[in-house]
């Protein structure tokens, strides 16, 4: 079991750095828009499915929906930066479900590192275009 779990971080790394070096233009309705709230969605398919608790998970897609929401209404660069930190947020929301009751350990495995690198994606390609 623990090789899956090291299996899931490094998957989620490297995929993870595959986004840091696409450090193209944002696009307000780009995928990594998008994405975010569709993963917290995963997270109550995921909920349903093992008979969890749903209420923190359909807050979740709230919160996520807000920020995509946000990023799509705000000015381009802030806009850019608040998707940033929703992404950084949605790290923390894995680390809050480690324990593997609502989702499988593997994918909080996968999800936090890759959460973390389009978080700092973002960033960078904020910074870069100053």
């Amino acid at each position: 079991m623990r090789t899956l779990h090291r299996s899931g971080v490094v998957a989620g790394v490297l995929l993870g750095v595959l986004t840091l070096t696409d450090l193209g233009p944002f696009e307000p309705g780009g995928p990594d828009t998008w994405i975010l709230p569709l993963v917290a969605l995963g997270y109550l398919v995921a909920a349903h499915l093992r008979a969890a608790r749903r209420g923190r998970q359909v807050a979740g897609v709230a919160l996520f929906g807000a920020v995509a929401l946000a990023a799509l209404l705000l000015d381009p660069v802030v806009g850019q930066y608040v998707l940033a930190a929703g992404w950084a947020g949605h790290a923390a929301w894995d680390w809050a479900h480690r324990d593997g009751t609502v989702v499988p350990r593997w994918y909080v495995d996968f999800c936090l590192p890759f959460d973390l690198f389009v978080a700092a994606s973002l960033v960078a390609a904020a910074v870069s275009m100053r």
